[in-house]
């Protein structure tokens, strides 16, 4: 299993992937963002808070099966995030979802992080949970924000000692769900000028 960053070069690439995972929510807004925060606000007019997102397309064989993130925040240099982890429907029950964590858990580490967390849907992402909680994340609910979900944070220590949970501290998740309704058009218009963007740096 391989972890090749996204950047302008596969951008494309990890925006349909993340597509075919996630119908239901679109992480076209996040995705771009990563690639330069400062330019993404310049062409955009939108505001995304510096939350350090670096995303990964995951290949088995030099085929792409799936894709990871992580983030942080900088009030918790101790806790790496995962963001939009996820396997790619016909490669799924293939194992290859515990090799992508284990990896993006390697980088985490790398990175000198002391936990692993994330937020989930527990109803909608049930089959999800069931692999974190097999590679040892302990799960506690999150009730600091109204949430149009049922919202679960699963934390995992990087060095084996006993995980700190987060204890329900904000997260202001609400703001998450207003990148992920941006309007359609918006987001073309957006696609749009980074391909410009691109051509202009060739």
């Amino acid at each position: 299993m391989k972890l090749a960053p996204v950047d302008f070069t596969n951008y494309k690439k990890a925006i349909k992937m993340q597509k075919e995972i996630f119908p239901e929510e679109d992480g076209t807004i996040n995705i771009l963002a990563s690639l330069d925060r400062d330019l993404f606000m310049q062409k955009t007019g939108l505001f995304y808070e510096d939350d350090h997102v670096k995303y990964y397309i995951a290949y088995h064989k030099d085929e792409a099966v799936g894709i990871t993130g992580l983030y942080y925040y900088n009030n918790d240099r101790e806790s790496a995030w995962l963001a939009w982890f996820g396997v790619l429907p016909d490669k799924r029950r293939k194992h290859y979802g515990e090799r992508i964590i284990a990896q993006t858990i390697e980088i985490a580490k790398q990175k000198g992080f002391n936990v692993i967390r994330l937020y989930t849907d527990a109803i909608s992402n049930a089959t999800a949970i069931k692999l974190y909680e097999k590679l040892g994340f302990v799960g506690e609910k999150y009730s600091a924000e109204e949430l149009p979900y049922d919202c679960y944070i699963y934390s995992k220590s990087l060095h084996g000692e006993k995980v700190q949970l987060w204890n329900n501290k904000m997260l202001d998740l609400a703001f998450q769900s207003e990148l992920e309704n941006v309007p359609k058009d918006k987001i073309k218009e957006i696609l749009k000028s980074y391909e410009q963007q691109n051509k202009n740096n060739i």
